[in-house]
This record gives structure tokens, C-alpha cells and sequence, in this order.
């Protein structure tokens, strides 16, 4: 069966296939779930740019950059979950937005080589995977259901060594790792393309201090 559903974008249409609950209940009302992060994409971000979607789950708010700017961005979608990758791409062949959006299934970290991706679940749309510990976003321990080596990168590796175009805009939403891949952008940040970055930090991890130093 293959359930394809619209998503509640109020400006344009957006589709997504639903292959689980996860996704019926959370992902087609993500404007809903963080309408900071659609605010944050339709003012920050202007027609020429380039998005990196860390943690990019199914596609969601790369799907947003894409429609409101009517393709006039570039987007590299970063998902190693498997089963979110595979609703990344479908999507977006079903939303036509493969020219816009790059899906790259890699882990971004402060170091390049394979690492261990742990799967908290591994129902599509799902989160809270990490890499490295099998530590949630709480600091909590959790017996992983999987595991699987991934590719993990340095954002300043993939730039200067696989030639992607370097950010203006960054969303980092990784459950935990956010620390880790700020520091694997040392050069990217210092070469002044970047003009805004939103990140989902819990508190109480010790991540918000160290990031905003390092920043």
C-alpha cells in the first residue's frame, strides 16, 4: 500500500508518504509541531541560498524551504536513519523536488570515518537515534534497537574534500550530537558564509553553554 497524505503547510502543497503512525500523527502537522522553524526558514533564508538540514528526518522542513522559495534554494538534507531516509527520497519525488534537495545519508560529526548509529526505533519518521553513545537528548541511556556503522562526516570535510556548496543557513535537530557537529565546522564558520543557524538544544546536558562558547 502506498498512503500519501498532505502535510499542513498553509502556503503551498506539500506531500508525504505515511508508512506509520509516527508519521500520520507527528510528521504531516510538523508547521504545527515547530512553527519557529517554518518562521525561521521563510525569514531568514532568500532566493539563491544554500540549507543544511541536519537531521532531516523524513523531509519536512526541507520540503518547506523548497516550496516557499519556489525552488530557488538549494538544500542538502542530511538523514542516516534508514527508514527516514527512504521516506526523504520518496518524498521527494512525490513533492518533484529533486533538483532543490540533496539527500545525503550520512551522520555529521566532529570527526570523518565510519562511527556506530544507534536506532531507538526503527519506525520511519522516528527519532532519538544518536551516534556514538546510545544516549537520548535527556542524557539517558537506552538499549538501541539496532545498530549499523555509518558514515560520519565533518561539515569542513565535506566541503573541502567532497565539494558540496558551503551553508548559509544551518538547522541542526539531531537529538543530542549538536555539540559535536559544531565542531566539525570550524573552518565553515570562520569563512563567514553562514548568516543564521537554529538548533534544538535540551536543556540540562551541559550542550547550550558549550555551544554558545564555541560560537
Amino acid at each position: 500500500m502506498n498512503v500519501i497524505k498532505k502535510m499542513d503547510y498553509a502556503r503551498h502543497d506539500i506531500y508525504l508518504n505515511v508508512d506509520s503512525d509516527l508519521e500520520y500523527r507527528v510528521r504531516l502537522h510538523s508547521c504545527q509541531k515547530e512553527p519557529e522553524t517554518v518562521e525561521w526558514i521563510e525569514t531568514f533564508l532568500k532566493e539563491g541560498d544554500v540549507l543544511y538540514d541536519v537531521g532531516a528526518n523524513v523531509g519536512v522542513y526541507s520540503l518547506v524551504a523548497a516550496k516557499f522559495f519556489r525552488h530557488k534554494v538549494k538544500v542538502y538534507a542530511f538523514e542516516p536513519a534508514f527508514p527516514n531516509f527512504a521516506q526523504l527520497c520518496k518524498n521527494l519525488i512525490v513533492n518533484e523536488c529533486q533538483e532543490v534537495i540533496v539527500p545525503l545519508q550520512i551522520a555529521l560529526s566532529d570527526q570523518t570515518g565510519l562511527e556506530k548509529f544507534n536506532y531507538y526505533s526503527l519506525v520511519s519518521g522516528g527519532a532519538v537515534h544518536t551516534l556514538g553513545e546510545a544516549v537520548d537528548f535527556l542524557g539517558d541511556s537506552f538499549k538501541p534497537a539496532s545498530t549499523q556503522p555509518v558514515m560520519g562526516f565533518r561539515v569542513d570535510d565535506l566541503i573541502g574534500q567532497i565539494g558540496i556548496q558551503p551553508p548559509n543557513h544551518i538547522k541542526i535537530d539531531v537529538d543530542g550530537t549538536e555539540y559535536a557537529i559544531v565542531k566539525g565546522m570550524k573552518r565553515t564558520l570562520e569563512d563567514g558564509t553562514i548568516r543564521s543557524m537554529l538548533l534544538e538544544i535540551t536543556p540540562g546536558r551541559g550542550q547550550q553553554e558549550q555551544i554558545l562558547e564555541y560560537l
